[in-house]
């Protein structure tokens, strides 16, 4: 049975958990300087598609999309699109072939953070997760690697495969490939993108269903009309998939369709077109228009890996979160208003995964924030975690501007410092995190 939402949903945003393996490279345990972000370049291949003719009506219904994406955006179509009808079985093998392509190993290894940080389940292969939740979630998604829209058999929704023809559009003239394969990673410039990119495309959905209405609605009222679009959508699945995944996935449609719309109204096309040349850098430029406008960049955050590396702890891969991130990892224990209010005064992080022969995985999350009540606001947000099932809590301590608290639950240790605006957490074995709290500190 297909999910009562899926009318409303874009598969192509899915795909940013494939993508991820891309970027998500191995770095030398030594690395202390700071890389900057270059595109690289992908050749993949996928086995071919199965080769059967549209009925009369996709093909109606896929000429008309063209051509509404096209006028709607106020972009040409440099060369025709194809679009492909799948079975669901068909749809979900192609899913399955995407997540191992474009890297299925690496996508092992970013599952392997998320799951030592406590975010994931132990054993989690995001690979198949990501498989499953793009066949549960669309009807319909824009493959760049295939260049063609696909559809799951008997697609009728007219708005949403415009949707899909505005990302064929966007590929055609921003290359979403080159946009989205950065190194080194990082998640949280990732998740800006991909709200840009389905920003876009919801807008352009949304000015079709709703005419001009939808230029007389404040923006304000933009989001909450996504959030309640998704309201179902939260809750089914996320019975299935941690808020981490689901907070952010709707993310890139509800705070993406307003940062989009808020540039559109003061800069036309034309700045929408800008905002591809000249991405936003984080989720919080998405989450707050003034700041991508300022082109204020998130803070660098960085762990000294050779003094990790002295003490016998190889790094694994590292990635910044960013304020959605934290958003949707507090929601594993608070409602959502308070924990964005918790995550809303980020100012940088950067999560890392260590391992060591003989030693539970190692995670290490060091965050910087705008100022020191930010820090301590997201500090005791983060302990009311604590009061997941099977925690065993020890009382917080302060001295002076330093707080530190712990917590054991599933066999492993949280240590949690907050020093001035940084709070550091580190996730372990008993045996581990004391030292590697030290090393963080260094």
């Amino acid at each position: 049975m297909r999910h009562q939402g899926r009318g409303i949903i874009s598969g192509f945003a899915i795909i940013s958990i494939l993508l991820l393996a891309l970027s998500c490279g191995k770095k030398s345990a030594v690395q202390t300087s700071v890389t900057p972000a270059v595109a690289v370049p992908v050749v993949r291949t996928l086995p071919p598609l199965p080769v059967r003719p549209l009925s009369p009506k996709l093909e109606e219904l896929r000429a008309r999309s063209m051509q509404q994406a096209a006028r709607l955006r106020e972009l040409e179509f440099t060369s025709d699109v194809g679009m492909s009808e799948l079975s669901g079985w068909e749809y979900g093998t192609r899913a399955r072939e995407m997540a191992e392509v474009l890297g299925g190993d690496d996508l092992r290894s970013l599952g392997r953070l998320a799951s030592a940080g406590g975010v994931l389940p132990e054993g989690t292969d995001l690979a198949s997760l990501a498989a499953s939740f793009m066949a549960l979630s669309a009807g319909a998604t824009y493959s760049p690697l295939d260049k063609q829209v696909l559809v799951i058999d008997k697609f009728k929704d007219d708005s949403l495969l415009t949707h899909e023809f505005t990302h064929a559009l966007q590929d055609q003239h921003f290359d979403l490939m080159k946009l989205l394969v950065v190194r080194p990673f990082n998640f949280d410039r990732t998740e800006a993108v991909f709200a840009l990119i389905e920003g876009d495309a919801m807008n352009v959905q949304r000015r079709l269903e709703q005419g001009d209405a939808y230029a007389k609605k404040s923006l304000e009222d933009i989001t909450r009309q996504e959030a309640d679009r998704f309201s179902g959508y939260r809750q089914d699945v996320g019975e299935i998939f941690p808020p981490l995944l689901t907070e952010t996935f709707i993310f890139r449609y509800r705070d993406g369709a307003r940062f989009v719309e808020s540039v559109r109204r003061t800069r036309g096309e034309q700045g929408v077109n800008e905002l591809f040349l000249h991405p936003p850098q984080s989720s919080e430029q998405i989450l707050h228009t003034e700041k991508y406008l300022q082109n204020e960049a998130p803070r660098e955050v960085q762990l000294d890996e050779a003094a990790f590396a002295s003490s016998g702890w190889k790094s694994v891969t590292s990635t910044p979160l960013g304020e959605i991130g934290v958003r949707g990892l507090l929601m594993a224990g608070m409602s959502e208003k308070d924990a964005a209010r918790a995550a809303a005064g980020w100012g940088g992080d950067r999560a890392y995964l260590f391992e060591k022969q003989g030693s539970a995985p190692l995670f290490v999350w060091k965050t910087v924030w705008d100022k020191q009540g930010d820090a301590v606001e997201f500090f005791d947000a983060y302990n009311a975690l604590c009061r997941r099932s099977g925690a065993l809590v020890s009382a917080a301590t302060q001295s002076g501007d330093v707080a530190q608290a712990s917590w054991r639950e599933g066999g492993r240790t949280t240590l949690v410092r907050r020093a001035g605006d940084s709070v550091i957490v580190v996730r372990g074995a008993q045996a581990d995190v004391d030292a590697a709290l030290e090393l963080a500190q260094k």
